[in-house]
């Protein structure tokens, strides 16, 4: 029986080779192209999901003041605007109130969703996990992401203080944790990379020139990362210095590591960069124009202080809100920012507290040179401030120390607004400093809002003027405030002194109510007294020593408010003043009660 045998002869086995590795080189080009595919959606769903989050609050802040401003008496009694406002109102209480390591839980839920969106694409949209370059892909498409949305939380010159209400000072903290999430995804990329090719004995592959460039925007993010843990608290100027740089460095070098137009990463990077790039040069066009004939008075004041009176104010300049100040005399290459306590369409007035770097170095100055003229510029203004005057019945205007630069520019602003308006609402304006002295920093402004019958002060000093007579007896109409000499704007005031907000078991009734205002005598009650000031002023203020029942004065003003009232709270000062402020005006918040907004001016949310 015949038989047939098949010789494999060189020609057919290279063949079959040929052909075999070809498929497997077709499969795997597949592959990194369904890959690449994901990853692409991954970025559309990133930049969806960010998208939609700003609409949400965009449309929550809309409907809230399309509701203040414009609804009618008839249309806030309809009972389905009743239930609106009353989910609101329940939702705000539970949102406002303070959360471990964040201002509020509300703050501590708009970052965990963050978070959970982030965890949601690195782990969904079919990434390959059988190696670890399909998962080091796919950080690194959300590395490239997150650098547009941190640049874009970062612009002074943010559209989200018109959409959604917040200033970018305000959308600091989201921008600081949206920062580590990008680290994070950045260091894992090249971690799990450098492994893959380690496992693979493709060593080689990490030095070539697209990889070297990754790397290095790698390490510029990991000295971000140090600066941040270890500089930030201890020498902000420094620091901001590094973080410019080095993102500078981060932008050229991530963009040569995936410079292909086709792969689509390298958009991300021009989105950064442009929006970035055109906010710089606005603001240096601003710095430009405001310095041509602009000149800086420096006027030493008591305990640190220094006011700036500059000849020229940008447009759109309102108190309350704050600029970027350039002294070149002082620092030649350094903007800061600070309140805007007084301004009018000839000049601009800044009341500064002296800590270190630049605000020490300023005050130096003022005081060997009183009344000195330097050349100075301004960016600005920013802060996205309520329109008090339209959008309150009652105000309670809360500072501590150098923090009344902002409830003095609001109180004058309301003031200046209502001059021709029938609405008056009344204002209880409280304020506490350390040394009485202090008070004289705003002296000019005290004397003018003085003089309106709608404004309540509650001024108290901790550590009360040697000149000072005992306190006897409160005279009507007046009382006190709160405590710190920190400013809420530039980081380098970030320091601040202990404050005790001590809560009384009844809100008091009335303004002429006691106070526990003595700290070494606890059982002791003093209440305030009228005097001549401490220094050269022809005004009598009402000054109590010891510091203020701040939870007890805002809880008289709403007690003594019916629902149709709408209360507005703004304050400026320390942490733990603040946090005083926002528990107090949470626990406040009603569905029974009247309306209350809190505005808090300070550096983060």
């Amino acid at each position: 029986m015949p038989f047939s045998t098949t010789v494999s002869t060189p020609v057919a086995k290279n063949a079959t080779a040929a052909a075999a590795s070809a498929a497997m080189a077709k499969k795997v080009q597949a592959a990194r192209a369904y890959a690449q595919s994901n990853n692409i959606r991954c970025a559309k769903y990133f930049a969806a999901a960010m998208s939609g989050f700003i609409l949400l609050f965009a449309i929550f802040h809309w409907s809230r003041f399309l509701y203040s401003r414009f609804a009618s008496r008839s249309i806030k009694n309809s009972k389905l605007m009743k239930g609106q406002v009353t989910l609101a109102r329940l939702t705000r209480h539970v949102l406002n109130h303070p959360a471990p390591f964040f201002k509020s839980i509300g703050h501590a839920l708009v970052v965990i969703v963050y978070l959970l969106i982030n965890i949601v694409l690195t782990v969904t949209l079919d990434v390959d996990w059988s190696t670890q370059i399909g998962i080091a892909k796919r950080c690194g498409w959300l590395a490239f992401s997150n650098i547009a949305f941190i640049t874009f939380l970062a612009l002074k010159n943010t559209p989200l203080a018109y959409l959604i209400g917040y200033s970018y000072e305000s959308l600091n903290p989201l921008h600081q944790a949206a920062g580590y999430t990008t680290i994070i995804y950045a260091l894992l990329h090249v971690t799990l990379e450098s492994v893959y090719f380690k496992k693979g004995h493709h060593l080689a592959t990490l030095i070539e020139e697209e990889n070297i460039y990754g790397i290095v925007a790698a390490s510029a993010m990991f000295i971000i990362l140090v600066s941040a843990i270890t500089i930030r608290s201890m020498r902000y100027e420094i620091f901001y210095i590094v973080h410019i740089a080095m993102y500078a460095v981060l932008l050229v070098t991530v963009a040569l590591h995936r410079p292909e137009l086709d792969k689509k990463e390298i958009f991300a990077i021009l989105v950064a960069a442009g929006l970035w790039g055109s906010d710089r040069v606005l603001r240096a066009c601003r710095v430009l124009w405001y310095s041509y004939g602009n000149q800086a008075i420096l006027t030493p004041l008591p305990y640190g202080g220094t006011r700036i009176t500059l000849s020229r104010a940008p447009s759109r300049a309102e108190p309350g809100t704050h600029c970027f100040l350039w002294i070149p005399k002082i620092r030649l290459i350094e903007t800061h920012p600070f309140t805007i306590a007084n301004v009018s369409p000839s000049r601009m007035e800044l009341v500064i507290n002296a800590y270190d770097g630049f605000t020490s170095d300023l005050h130096e100055y003022a005081v060997k040179n009183p009344g000195v003229s330097l050349r100075a510029s301004v960016d600005g203004p920013y802060g996205a401030i309520p329109n008090f005057a339209k959008v309150a019945d009652k105000i309670i205007l809360v500072a501590g120390g150098s923090g009344a630069s902002f409830t003095f520019g609001v109180a004058l602003d309301i003031l200046k607004k209502l001059e021709h308006s029938t609405r008056k609402p009344t204002i209880d304006f409280i304020w506490t400093v350390r040394e009485e002295e202090t008070l004289s920093w705003f002296e000019k402004e005290l004397t003018e809002l003085q003089s309106s019958p709608h404004i309540s002060f509650f001024l108290h000093t901790t550590r009360p003027s040697a000149t000072s007579s005992p306190a006897q007896t409160q005279s009507p109409g007046h009382s006190t405030p709160v405590d710190s000499p920190s400013s809420p704007i530039d980081p380098e005031k970030s320091h601040e002194f202990p404050v005790t907000s001590p809560v009384a078991s009844t809100a008091p009734t009335t303004h002429h109510a006691t106070f526990d205002l003595d700290i070494e005598k606890k059982g002791t009650k003093h209440s305030h007294s009228t005097r001549k000031n401490p220094w050269e002023s022809s005004i009598s203020l009402d000054i109590a020593p010891g510091r203020p029942d701040v939870a007890g004065l805002i809880k008289d003003v709403v007690a003594r408010s019916n629902k149709e009232d709408r209360i507005s709270i703004a304050a400026c000062g320390p942490a733990s003043l603040m946090d005083t402020v926002r528990k107090t005006a949470t626990n406040a918040i009603s569905v029974n009660g009247p309306s209350i907004e809190l505005h808090c001016e300070q550096f983060g949310w």
